[in-house]
């Protein structure tokens, strides 16, 4: 069956639809997409969410009031050449002219499918929101469908350059868009110290298991640390029932799951530290807005980090897996608050002025204006929409 696809023009620009390949599952592709996805609409700029099915055991943020989202049953990330015609139907339906596929074979592989029906008429932005391997294979496997490729940071940005020399003048890059506040916060050094980490409760990428590491570091040091893990994952349960059975005089742990994006910025200001492990990223946007709102950085040296912190001025970085490192800094900024309070100041004063939303969506537009320019997408009819794996 030939699913038709038209466009209907608007003179507020293209109209875009982004994928979730997992739905509404904790990430940061998925907490970045909501946000634009709803700037754009009320700036009456057409968009639309394709949410796919979550990943199985894993909670979902709600959507309550949304009227952008559109469903599309299956799971995109290991989709086979019958599930994405299956959700042919739903993409062809959302009549978007440009589609962000984000980071699936399977979501890559529908729009490829897609274009070669002769009367669809789009455009296929590409995200590099991870420096990982896996987004330059797929990046370069979905090459001549694409319009633009987008970095999150220089690093993605050169890594694409590397593996795409002959598409040089399609790369761009766009950090994401952040709240940041107006003035200082006021310190409260009668408190413990509190740390923050915000994302997928996992050990893949995250290195989730080191949090227990740093907390036996921390028992041992003198100051009352608390931390709150914001989040949900598949090592979740394991986490939480470890810190059930292990107690501590001076570090606290408290679950707070999943808590929806327009309620973080009021965690991050009461946070005064936030936390990565990672052993990759692209630009984490935990990091940015933690700073946005003064909560200091300390951090894996992983792509993003060196870009946006100048170590000891406005956050840390640290080596992959040095929570020894991690712990001294902690204790360090406990015993010193005011130092504490200095790096939270020039935290908020190094994003102001670079990460406005105003400014994203005016370049975001822009990029889909070029898009719009070019010609359509159109999958080779000799090349697999999907990679024989």
């Amino acid at each position: 069956m030939t699913y038709r696809h038209c466009n209907t023009r608007s003179a507020s620009g293209p109209s875009v639809a982004f994928a979730l390949p997992a739905g509404l599952t904790n990430g940061g592709v998925t907490t970045w997409a909501l946000a634009l996805s709803k700037r754009l609409n009320q700036k009456n700029h057409s968009s639309k969410l394709i949410c796919h099915s979550p990943w199985p055991g894993h909670g979902t943020f709600k959507s309550d009031g949304r009227s952008d989202l559109i469903y599309c049953d299956g799971l995109a990330w290991a989709a086979g050449i019958n599930a994405i015609r299956g959700f042919l139907a739903t993409y062809s339906a959302v009549k978007a002219e440009i589609f962000v596929p984000n980071w699936s074979w399977g979501t890559y592989g529908t729009v490829a499918l897609m274009s070669l029906d002769e009367a669809c008429d789009i455009r296929v932005v590409a995200f590099a929101h991870t420096d990982q391997d896996h987004y330059y294979e797929l990046l370069t496997y979905y090459e001549p469908i694409i319009s633009k490729f987008v970095g999150v940071s220089e690093a993605t940005c050169q890594r694409l350059r590397r593996v795409l020399p002959a598409r040089l003048n399609d790369i761009c890059k766009l950090m994401y868009p952040v709240a940041v506040r107006s003035e200082s916060r006021k310190p409260d050094h009668e408190k413990p110290l509190t740390i923050t980490y915000a994302g997928r409760i996992q050990q893949r990428q995250k290195r989730i298991f080191d949090l227990i590491a740093l907390a036996d570091l921390l028992a041992v040091k003198s100051g009352s640390y608390h931390f709150e893990i914001v989040g949900d994952g598949l090592q979740l349960t394991q986490l939480a029932e470890h810190f059930e059975r292990t107690k501590y005089s001076n570090v606290s742990i408290e679950f707070l799951g999943l808590v929806a994006h327009e309620c973080m910025t009021d965690l991050w200001a009461n946070s005064d530290i936030s936390i990565l492990f990672s052993e990759y990223e692209g630009m984490s946007l935990s990091m940015l807005e933690s700073m946005g709102q003064g909560c200091v950085p300390i951090v894996t040296d992983v792509s993003g980090a060196k870009e946006k912190i100048t170590h000891g001025q406005t956050g840390f970085v640290v080596s992959v897996g040095d929570v020894g490192a991690m712990a001294q800094i902690i204790a360090d900024l406990d015993a010193d608050r005011d130092r504490l309070q200095q790096i939270s100041n020039a935290c908020i004063s190094s994003l102001r002025d670079h990460h406005r939303f105003d400014a994203y969506d005016q370049e975001f537009g822009k990029i889909m204006r070029e898009c719009m320019s070019g010609p359509s997408a159109r999958w080779p009819g000799t090349k697999a929409v999907l990679p024989i794996k």
